[in-house]
């Protein structure tokens, strides 16, 4: 359908109509990548449609920062690439293949991330880092925190050991492959945009979650394998998740971690064991959290006025908590196991290149099915980053007891 001819459709039948219009992309969206990518990834990237959807209505602008000009011409990059559109386009990838490859505007770019922070766990916390080559080596400090010394008179101080280990930041290339009805890509204009930008944040920020907490080395080491990371083990007979303290075991785990880098450190669990550590009780059988953990008006109001954002579900010891589903949850108790983190994650580098292409595929199998056969085209995001931890010191892994 001709974009002049929808939009006289949607002057003629009003906002309202346009509204329906926008819920019934959405409805066709959802459906679409339930197949490829699951329901569950499907619904949070609509949540996220929707909540910008919101935030637009309200304050005039959306997470991503794009005005409705700027995701229109993101539209028509895609759209070209997909010779949907004809029109030249000056940004074609030369070492892409026969099939296409289109590098996006710096500001969608950068939109999608903003996105991805605004839903990721790591991108919202991470000390970022920008890249201008695929390497960059920053320091990553594993000795003691230094303390220096007074002189005496006529006397030569002695010469400190600075122990670094030397974490390079090497950029690993990401990519996001789904597909879309050509019907749909046609029609859609920036209901289209809020989707493409969504789906592509909201499986970025899910990677860079995962690879942050829990990453084996391919292609990032996370917190919880890194193995210069401090380690709490709970006390013997403690082998369970939910056997977690929210005093006793919260105070020796906070012990941990030095004075500078407790501003600012938060908890990190998966929200069922979370859910577990509300429920604790003392010997008079009354819970040991207040509110069962719900956070402090302090922690509430230094995160209020943020739009989007990983945002705190419940408070400990004075620190926020903090969920990610790539923590280990109760269906995986088990002893000599590490399930949860204490740290600042400004310790945790986010090595930037700032690249996303987006590349187009007319064949081939998408979720098992022969996208050719199926009058549906498969997109595919590729996007450059690396992860390193800086300070392995800044963070505390929480251990079940082997007995």
């Amino acid at each position: 359908m001709d974009e002049k001819i929808l939009e006289k459709i949607l002057e003629e039948f009003g906002k309202k109509n346009e509204e329906k219009f926008a819920s019934v992309v959405d409805k066709i969206f959802e459906e679409k990548l339930k197949v490829v990518v699951g329901d569950v990834a499907a619904q949070e990237t609509r949540k996220i449609v929707e909540q910008m959807r919101i935030e637009r209505m309200f304050t005039g602008q959306d997470r991503s920062g794009l005005s409705e000009e700027q995701k229109l011409k993101f539209v028509d990059t895609v759209k070209a690439a997909l010779n949907i559109r004809t029109k030249a386009n000056e940004a074609l990838i030369e070492e892409q293949d026969s099939r296409g490859g289109y590098l996006v505007a710096k500001e969608v770019a950068d939109a999608i991330l903003r996105i991805a922070a605004s839903v990721g766990l790591v991108l919202s916390q991470a000390q970022k880092w920008p890249m201008g080559t695929d390497e960059k080596d920053i320091p990553a400090y594993t000795g003691a925190f230094l303390e220096g010394e007074y002189l005496g008179i006529d006397a030569a101080g002695s010469v400190t050991g600075i122990t670094f280990k030397q974490a390079r930041l090497i950029t690993k290339k990401w990519q996001l492959a789904f597909v879309v009805g050509n019907d749909l890509l046609a029609d859609a204009g920036v209901n289209l945009a809020d989707w493409l930008l969504a789906l592509g944040a909201e499986a970025l920020a899910n990677r860079i979650d995962k690879e942050g907490l829990v990453g084996t080395g391919a292609p990032f080491v996370g917190i919880t394998t890194d193995g210069d990371v401090t380690v709490y083990t709970m006390p013997t007979g403690k082998t369970s998740f939910a056997n977690f303290d929210p005093v006793a075991h919260a105070s020796d785990v906070i012990g941990n971690l030095e004075e500078s880098v407790l501003d600012g450190a938060i908890w990190v669990f998966n929200r069922t064991v979370w859910a577990k550590i509300r429920q604790a009780k003392d010997a008079a059988n009354q819970y040991i959290l207040a509110l069962a953990g719900a956070p402090t008006v302090d922690i509430l109001t230094a995160y209020a006025g943020k739009i989007g954002g990983a945002k705190p579900v419940g408070a400990m010891a004075g620190y926020p908590v903090f969920t990610c589903k790539h923590l280990l949850g109760m269906t995986a108790d088990a002893v000599s196991t590490i399930f949860g983190v204490f740290g600042n994650f400004k310790a945790l580098a986010y090595g930037d290149k700032g690249e996303l292409r987006v590349a187009q595929y007319q064949s081939g199998s998408f979720g098992g099915k022969e996208i050719a056969l199926a009058d549906q085209t498969g997109l595919v995001y590729k996007q450059r980053h690396a992860l390193a931890i800086g300070l392995p010191a800044a963070f505390v892994n929480i251990k079940t007891a082997a007995s």
